[in-house]
């Protein structure tokens, strides 16, 4: 019975959704958020930042994807919202497609701040957080289920269980008193 016990509880466990293993490190490094980048300049710090992917350039050193920061929930995944802390870039060693990162897609990295690059976003000027990578992961797109007529009906599967209203019609009849 407890081997039972045991062997369950290591499922239930098992079962949990975690960091995936790429992403993780080791709990006693503190990883600086992407807030503080505004007030400490480069650092050589590991971070742990995510979003979505805005631009992405293929270069001679490798990749540079540009990406409008999103706060990570528990699993690692940018949660997107209304609300960003910025943009940041990811400087990966090696090429990678344009044709799979493409923009819209949700990416998080691990590695290191250790410089900041100035340019523009559109017209504006802006000073650019560079994460060296050392991991990327891209997020598997959540397709929508497409949209079906909602039978509204809660039991349409059962209808012999839906009760029909019924409706009384008095007759015409005079009462009599």
């Amino acid at each position: 019975m407890n081997r039972m016990m045991l062997l369950l509880t290591a499922l239930v466990i098992s079962g949990c959704a975690s960091i995936p293993s790429d992403l993780q490190t080791n709990t006693e490094q503190a990883l600086l958020p992407f807030s503080a980048t505004a007030t400490n300049g480069p650092t050589g710090q590991n971070v742990r930042w995510g979003g979505e992917i805005a631009k992405i350039h293929n270069l001679q050193e490798g990749s540079l994807l540009e990406v409008v920061e999103f706060s990570l929930n528990s699993t690692g995944r940018p949660v997107k919202s209304d609300t960003s802390g910025g943009r940041f870039r990811i400087l990966v060693s090696g090429f990678i497609d344009p044709a799979i990162y493409v923009p819209g897609r949700l990416v998080t990295a691990l590695g290191n701040f250790s410089t900041t690059e100035d340019d523009k976003v559109g017209e504006q000027s802006y000073v650019f957080p560079v994460l060296h990578a050392q991991h990327l992961h891209l997020w598997p797109e959540v397709k929508e289920s497409p949209t079906q007529q909602c039978n509204c009906d809660p039991f349409f599967l059962h209808r012999s269980l839906m009760m029909r209203p019924i409706i009384v019609v008095p007759a015409d009849s005079k009462r009599s008193d």
